[in-house]
């Protein structure tokens, strides 16, 4: 399904395809960054908060699971809104504010992972966010179709351009349809595994 999604952005024949591709990395990476530096800022108290909430969630995952049909059916609706908003002109905005906001929050829980368990945290957090990890792929590359898409909207709109917008919506459903597939993947991975390797690597 990746490999579907991988094929199809290099078929996909946008505007500076390149160029938007690297402002969208790159624009996550800094949130990223910024995600993980936050920690440090935090005064000591807020610190402990953190640790106290990990430690927590790790001492009661038998309490913690979500419930599946839950987290299935936000992942699905958080893909739909993007998909949606995708094929608006200022729905752009929310797509590239939506993927700060993950990347922040990914390198925020990294480094608190890390601050709470030390050496032990990095694999203790790369496991517990791996679905998060995954689900960022997926909506970074969704964002990337509908930011595109959007590119083509305009000039088709307002600078009298032709495009086969058929043709670009039809790749934008395909791309659609595999983010709620893996998404769908996503949660079941999150629900059914990663809470039982969590205590076998907290237990130890």
């Amino acid at each position: 399904m990746v490999i579907i999604m991988i094929k199809e952005l290099n078929k996909y024949k946008g505007l500076s395809r390149r160029k938007i591709f690297i402002i969208l990395l790159v624009i996550c990476i800094i949130s990223f960054i910024f995600g993980i530096l936050f920690l440090a800022l935090l005064d000591k108290n807020g610190k402990s908060i953190v640790v106290s909430t990990i430690n927590n969630y790790i001492n009661n995952l038998n309490y913690n699971k979500k419930d599946l049909f839950l987290l299935f059916k936000n992942n699905v609706l958080i893909t739909i809104i993007m998909f949606l908003f995708g094929v608006s002109l200022f729905g752009v905005i929310f797509e590239i504010l939506f993927l700060i906001a993950k990347s922040f929050v990914l390198g925020f829980s990294i480094s608190s992972f890390i601050y709470t368990f030390k050496v032990k945290g990095i694999l203790i957090g790369l496991i517990y966010l791996f679905p998060n990890i995954f689900n960022l792929f997926i909506y970074f590359i969704l964002g990337f179709f509908a930011l595109n898409y959007s590119i083509y909207l305009y000039k088709y709109l307002f600078k009298n351009k032709e495009y086969n917008l058929k043709s670009l919506m039809k790749k934008y459903l395909k791309v659609l349809g595999v983010s709620i597939i893996l998404l769908s993947l996503s949660s079941l991975i999150q629900y059914f595994i990663i809470p039982y390797i969590l205590k076998l690597f907290t237990n130890s």
